[in-house]
Order: C-alpha cells, then sequence, then structure tokens
C-alpha cells in the first residue's frame, strides 16, 4: 500500500472558500463521475465541468424521474457520460456531491439580489427615512446563532469550508475506488469462482485498513502528537472500523450478493452476519451526516475497546482534543439543523443512538471469531507503523 509522507500531505490539503465549494488552488487530477480531467471541487467532489452542470440541472428536479435501461450497471465514463444519466446522476450522489449546496449558492445569490434592489429602491428617501432603512436592514441579516429555526445559514462560512474539507478527505481516502476494483475483479471471475473465501477475508483487512485512512489524514488529527493519536486509534479503532466497513459495504450493495454473504459470514460468524444486515438497514440516509459521526468516533476520549487489553488512556494534550470534539459535535448538530430544521435533526439522533446499540452487537458477536479480532490487530498494527 502506497504511503504519502506528513509533508507532502500538509501542502496539498484543499481550501475552499464559500458554500460553492470550488478550490483556490489548482489540483491536477481527474473527475470522481466520469474519470475526466478535473481541476476544482464542485458541491461537495472533484469532477469535471460538464459533472458539475449536469449535477446542478438534474439533482433536485430529476432525481426521482430518471430511469435506467441497462438494470442500473452502466460504467460511466468521459465517452458515455450522455448515455444514461440516471447512472450518472446515482454516481454523482454515491461520490458526494449533495443538492443541498446548490440550494445555499442560489439562496445567498437571492438574498444579495433583494438587498441591493432594497438599497436602490430607498436611496430617493434616504433623507427622510434613514432609521427605517437601517431597521429593514437589520431584519435582513443573517440569524447565526437562531439553533431552533430552519435557516439556510446557520452554518458560517468557516464552518461550510470544515464540512467541505472533510467530505473531501472522505472521498479521496474511504476506500470505495478500493471496493469498486474488487467488485470489478470478481465480476471477471466465472462464477463458480467469485467472492472466495480468501479473497473476501483479504478484502476485509485491505477494505477495513483504507477506512482507517480517512481519520489518519484528517487535518485536525495531524496537530495532535503522534502519543495521542496512537491512543485514539486504540481505543476507537473497533468502532470507526467495523462502522466504515460497514457503510461501504452498504455503498457497494455487496449484501445482495449471496455468495459474499456466505463467505462473509465465516469471517464473522452468522450471528454477527444478523447484527451487520440490521445496522446497514439502520444507517442514516444521509451520507454526510454517517461522515460526520465517525469523525466524532474517532475523537471519542472515551475507551471504545472492550476485548483488547493493556489499552493507554494517558493522553496528553486532551484540552486540544475535546476542542476537536466541540467543533465537530457543533457542526454536526448544525449540518442537521440546516438540512432538516430542529424537529427532524432530533429524531435522526435518536436513531443514531438505535444504530450505535446495535453496533454493540455487531462487535460483541463479531468478536467470537478469531478472524475478526486478527482484522481489527492487523489493522491497528498497519495504522501504528505509519504514525510512527
Amino acid at each position: 500500500m502506497a504511503q504519502t509522507s506528513l509533508t507532502k500531505y500538509l501542502t496539498t490539503i484543499p481550501i475552499f472558500s464559500s458554500a460553492v465549494v470550488r478550490q483556490r488552488t489548482t489540483i491536477l487530477g481527474e473527475c470522481k463521475i466520469c474519470r475526466a480531467s478535473a481541476r476544482y471541487s464542485y458541491y461537495g467532489a472533484i469532477v469535471c465541468h460538464s459533472c458539475k452542470m449536469f449535477f446542478k440541472r438534474n439533482a433536485e428536479n430529476k432525481q426521482v424521474i430518471l430511469k435506467c435501461h441497462f438494470d442500473n450497471k452502466c460504467d460511466i465514463n468521459m465517452n458515455n457520460r450522455h448515455t444514461c444519466a440516471s447512472c450518472r446522476l446515482r454516481k454523482c450522489f454515491m461520490n458526494g456531491m449533495r443538492s443541498e449546496m446548490i440550494r445555499s449558492s442560489r439562496c445567498k445569490k437571492n438574498k444579495r439580489n433583494k438587498k441591493r434592489k432594497l438599497f436602490i429602491d430607498s436611496i430617493p428617501l434616504m433623507s427622510t427615512t434613514s432609521v427605517t432603512l437601517n431597521k429593514t436592514c437589520q431584519l435582513d441579516q443573517i440569524p447565526t446563532l437562531n439553533l431552533l429555526k430552519f435557516d439556510q445559514s446557520i452554518l458560517s462560512i468557516d464552518q461550510w469550508n470544515l464540512l467541505s474539507n472533510l467530505l473531501n478527505c472522505f472521498d479521496e481516502n474511504n476506500g470505495y475506488e478500493y471496493v469498486e476494483d474488487f467488485l470489478e475483479k470478481q465480476n471477471r471471475l466465472p462464477l463458480k469462482l467469485r467472492f472466495k473465501y480468501s479473497s473476501v477475508n483479504y478484502f476485509f483487512i485491505l477494505m477495513m485498513s483504507k477506512v482507517q485512512r480517512v481519520f489518519e489524514k484528517n487535518r485536525d488529527s495531524l496537530l495532535l502528537s503522534q502519543h495521542d493519536r496512537t491512543i485514539l486509534l486504540e481505543n476507537t479503532i473497533e468502532y470507526t472500523a467495523t462502522i466504515g466497513g460497514m457503510f461501504l459495504l452498504r455503498q457497494a450493495r455487496l449484501f445482495d450478493d449471496v455468495t459474499f454473504v456466505k463467505s462473509a459470514e465465516i469471517i464473522f460468524q452468522p450471528s454477527a452476519m444478523v447484527f451487520i444486515k440490521r445496522v446497514i438497514g439502520q444507517f442514516d440516509s444521509d451520507d454526510t451526516f454517517i461522515k460526520l459521526v465517525l469523525t466524532i468516533l474517532a475523537f471519542s476520549t472515551i475507551n471504545y475497546t472492550v476485548y483488547r487489553k493493556n489499552t493507554q488512556t494517558n493522553l496528553t494534550n486532551i484540552k486540544a482534543i475535546l476542542s476537536i470534539q466541540n467543533l465537530y459535535t457543533d457542526l454536526t448538530w448544525r449540518y442537521l439543523l440546516y438540512k432538516y430544521g430542529h424537529h427532524e435533526a432530533v429524531i435522526h439522533f435518536s436513531n443514531l443512538l438505535k444504530c450505535l446499540f446495535s453496533v454493540n452487537g455487531v462487535i460483541v458477536e463479531a468478536y467470537e471469531s478469531q478472524q475478526f479480532i486478527d482484522i481489527i490487530d492487523f489493522v491497528f498494527q498497519e495504522i501504528k507503523q505509519k504514525l510512527i
């Protein structure tokens, strides 16, 4: 597995300027949707201009009505991206593009136009209505601290930047490309040779290792000492690797394949697979919310490790870690308020708690299998060596 140095990473951290999420610096890469040349991040993912405009046109109005005529299995690339709009749009959402970011940019534009018109209309009466105009402008200001009201501006520009950088870090490092490559290679094999135990076992090892790279590359994690990063990793890896792995399995729909499930049952025990399917069914439909929750767990100072012995808890800079926890917890709550409003935000958090209880069941059952213990230990040792 290729390793990227800390220095190289720090010089390539993307910076986002506003809710439009366009990078100020150029990144030479390829579009996440069609693999054409891409230089900027739009609406949550690095994509080309063509896919940006396609998503802007179709994300809100045509998400439901678009249909695929090829069983939703179109391989979108630069040459055929105009063939199936349904699969292209679905791939946009799978790679982190979010329609709410289109709405936020439109909202700001409309608000600016409204304020400009109000100012122009009031110029002839400026001398006699200055007090009234000041009151009008005050009412038109954005109430950034009103957390009990659905408002487009609950998140500040800094929080939008933080959210965008976080999602970009997930998109670049969460291992989904590896999952896609694994599926492609397996589908090339004859039916009798697909998803054999050895290949599935190796798949879980690499997939869960790649999930942890998200937290290894997190910019706030890089500010902590090697000692504290190692302790956080050891204390949270069972949850972050397990939830992150199940999140990728849901995205790839691997549990729809009976052969894959049978091989997975050998690794995790049939009873654990029942819990895994239950958790995947309980996962929030909002991928951004799941990514935020995973980040909060990764910085948790609670020792989640129950079955592995001799874990450390003596963090050297716990104040900095608590500050990072508060940062992402506040961001998560504001994001839910921004997207769903107060009542629905509470429901999402309530469902999250139920899901985490089910994750406990997964880990308890999975620890009956030595293979799961070996996978967790392997992932921990590999990431620990990178930190060193």
